[in-house]
């Protein structure tokens, strides 16, 4: 976590003795080297707790607290399984591998769940998405919507499953449902905004929809309080900001930073006439991309923050003078009006997000200022 950049939701709970909460308690940590991950160790190892994480290359650990114990093996290695939960007490699963397919992440989240199960961890804090609501985006959201809608994207069937699995089974799980969720190293939402500022532009329909953004360290916040609740059952939660917020206001506030121009506004049924008629997505599980294996492979051979700037010298290269054009995904995120509602995280975790627009732009803006500097370094 870079120094700076959102710790004051941290300051919060140790405000509320959360030393006292979390040290000494053994945890464990999947998806760690990710964007949430990584958050979420450096705020546990802060904390007090005694984090393990569960990694595939050590190549990957760089940037994370020296305390942290890794254990390396895939989420399907049993043997790695059992060496890295024994004397577990709490499981954060924020893993999710978008460069293999929905059956091969259940396939691993069922491997992880049997063997949390037979170490007696005590209970379960899962990240899943909004996107399991059939209303997502275009109406209201909250703990009570259906996710009964046929088809949808392979992640969000993986999804719908990972959740129904924790629901029906033995262990106490938190679920929680984070909306959109930005800040320093979001690879769409923040990275890939910035970049294509840096290059061109960011197109934004108009009229435009509401932007349902949460702010990483919220994302924590949640993820800590969730851990610690008493009565735990198998229970849902929507994690979202305090207020909802127009996407432009976001792409304006990385423009501000950045020094560049602002969204770039098209009408609406322009952009929809030109996307045409929306593909079917009927729930089939595709394989992933060559260029996601070779994402992966790189990964492990060379480490995600090294992978991951190489990857931004070869955009900052490649992208010069291109404009970031909605497909229909994107395009349906920009037009969504829906509210996802916070009440019941609010109630029943105490959760309070800190992080409205202006203070996460704040917590976001020496990344995004390294990001200019490495994009104009890349472009001499």
């Amino acid at each position: 976590m870079t120094p700076g950049c959102g710790y004051s939701a941290l300051r919060r709970l140790k405000g509320a003795k959360m030393e006292t909460d979390w040290t000494g308690r053994h945890v464990i940590v999947t998806g760690a080297t990710g964007f949430i991950g990584r958050r979420l160790v450096h705020a546990l190892t802060l904390a007090g707790a005694v984090v393990t994480i569960l990694t595939r290359s050590r190549a990957s650990l760089a940037g994370l607290p020296p305390a942290v114990r890794p254990c390396i093996g895939a989420m399907t290695d049993r043997e790695a399984l059992r060496k890295a939960l024994a004397g577990q007490e709490i499981l954060f699963n924020i893993a999710y591998d978008v460069r293999a397919t929905a059956a091969e992440n259940l396939a691993a989240f069922d491997c992880l769940l049997a063997a949390a199960s037979e170490a007696g961890v005590k209970r379960v804090v899962h990240t899943s998405s909004i996107v399991v609501y059939d209303a997502w985006p275009a109406s209201d959201c909250d703990e009570a919507g259906t996710m009964d809608r046929p088809g949808g994207s392979p992640y969000r069937r993986a999804k719908i499953e990972m959740e129904r699995r924790l629901m029906a089974g033995p262990l106490p799980a938190a679920i929680l449902q984070p909306t959109i969720v930005w800040g320093p190293g979001s690879a769409l939402w923040t990275d890939g905004f910035a970049r294509a500022l840096l290059a061109g532009g960011v197109v934004i329909p108009e009229p435009e929809g509401l932007c349902n953004g949460v702010f990483v360290d919220d994302v924590v916040q949640a993820c800590l309080k969730a851990a610690l609740i008493p009565g735990l059952g198998r229970e849902r939660f929507v994690i979202s900001g305090a207020e909802p917020f127009p996407w432009s206001a976001l792409v304006d506030g990385y423009a501000r930073i950045l020094g560049t121009n602002g969204a770039l506004r098209e009408p609406a049924a322009e952009i929809e006439a030109a996307l045409g008629p929306k593909p079917v997505e009927d729930g089939a599980d595709h394989a992933p991309s060559l260029a996601a294996r070779v994402s992966a492979v790189g990964r492990q051979v060379l480490g995600h923050r090294r992978f991951e700037a190489l990857v931004a010298f070869a955009q900052a290269k490649l992208a010069k003078g291109g404009v970031l054009q909605p497909n229909h995904h994107l395009f349906e995120e920009y037009m969504g009006r829906g509210l996802c509602r916070i009440d019941h995280a609010r109630a029943r975790l105490g959760y309070a997000p800190e992080f409205d627009l202006a203070r996460g732009l704040a917590a976001t803006a020496a990344h995004l200022q390294a990001m200019k500097r490495q994009a104009r370094s890349a472009n001499r």
